[in-house]
């Protein structure tokens, strides 16, 4: 994924691409010749017109009936997978024919699978997302089709985490200008539906580099969840004051900041680990009797705390960082943790007084207790 680039080497590389569509290895020939005004709903002010007018003169795409493109309607897994196929097939300059075949879209699926474009799914007559129509249509083409242009930072694409099995692919084309985001931020909404309209503009610039656009995306800072939107807020606030839990919050918020970009393994190890210190450190005593004893308060703050306590404290810098869990034995007289789903399905404990961070062994069983 990205990768700094200069603004003077996206204006050179921007400067040098093609008069010709992808002149930088292949080469696509128009095919059709499109008259301005033929789809009806095409309009000359329509935001994707141009595209429009590519996409049909490379013999990409073609409008619904001889004068209507139909620009709102849904894409389909199978059309994409056509679509890439002609883009494909048109930079290579195979001539490739297709045949009839039933399903109609078969000999596409053949030639996708002989030429390295994505084409495995469960179902081909459904609407196709976003991020697999990304996927298969960067599939279509080689890097040296898709130079860079724009200053996309890592994890700047607000809604496409950067672990997403279609991120690489959504990334590479905003590097290359043909993907530009639906606002200031580059929001990408990878599993709302694609339309003609919106799959036309990114043939269109994926075919004429002179219609791609260079952006700069830059990652947000971090943002923690509101104090009055944490998940657990009841539990955690227990018997606090606002403005007690308003300084514990404050505080967990300095603790996770730091841990913000992490995969979720190291960020329930940065909690464990800072909390931890804190006690090691002489900044939090063992108690169950004194004030705040099992609130986030009287972790943060006032220096004491139970296991209770520690796992409210726990629970905070988790919901500050928008991760649930659960508070494993919360108001019993035995001992007490976090217990937090992963990405993978499993469990792991985050348990600072218990001296145990890890995969939890057995369905809400510690391997200490």
């Amino acid at each position: 994924m990205k990768k700094f680039v200069s603004l003077l080497l996206a204006a050179v590389l921007a400067a040098s691409l093609g008069v010709t569509a992808l002149a930088a290895g292949g080469s696509l020939k128009k095919v059709n010749t499109y008259t301005p005004g033929q789809f009806t709903d095409v309009t000359a002010d329509l935001w994707c017109a141009a595209n429009v007018q590519v996409a049909y003169e490379y013999g990409i795409m073609g409008g619904k009936t001889a004068t209507y493109f139909d620009t709102e309607s849904n894409l389909t897994v199978a059309q994409a997978i056509v679509m890439a196929c002609r883009l494909h097939s048109g930079y290579v300059g195979d001539g490739a024919e297709f045949a009839a075949a039933d399903p109609w879209y078969q000999s596409y699926l053949t030639y996708a699978a002989d030429n390295g474009i994505l084409w495995k799914y469960d179902a081909y007559d459904v609407p196709v997302s976003r991020a697999a129509f990304a996927m298969i249509l960067g599939s279509a083409l080689p890097d040296e089709a898709l130079p860079v242009i724009s200053n996309i930072e890592d994890g700047a694409i607000p809604d496409v985490p950067e672990e997403a099995g279609y991120a690489e692919a959504v990334y590479r084309l905003y590097d290359a200008g043909v993907l530009t985001g639906n606002d200031a931020l580059g929001t990408f909404t990878p599993f709302s539906y694609i339309t003609r309209g919106a799959a036309a503009a990114i043939i269109g610039r994926m075919a004429d580099p002179t219609l791609r656009k260079t952006i700069t995306l830059e990652k947000a800072p971090f943002q923690p969840v509101a104090v009055n939107k944490l998940q657990n807020l009841t539990s955690l606030k227990k018997k606090c004051t606002d403005a007690e839990f308003q300084a514990a919050y404050n505080a967990a918020v300095e603790l996770v900041t730091p841990l913000a970009d992490l995969p979720r393994e190291d960020q329930l190890y940065g909690i464990a680990v800072a909390l931890r210190q804190m006690v090691d450190s002489g900044k939090v005593s063992y108690t169950t009797s004194t004030a705040h004893y099992n609130d986030p308060y009287g972790y943060f703050v006032a220096g004491v705390s139970s296991c209770a306590g520690c796992t409210r404290a726990t629970g905070l810098c988790l919901n500050v960082l928008g991760i649930s869990y659960e508070h494993v034995n919360e108001n019993q007289w035995s001992h007490q943790w976090c217990r937090v789903k992963m990405d993978d399905g499993s469990y792991w404990i985050c348990d600072a007084y218990g001296l145990y961070c890890g995969p939890e062994p057995a369905p809400y069983q510690h391997p200490y207790f």
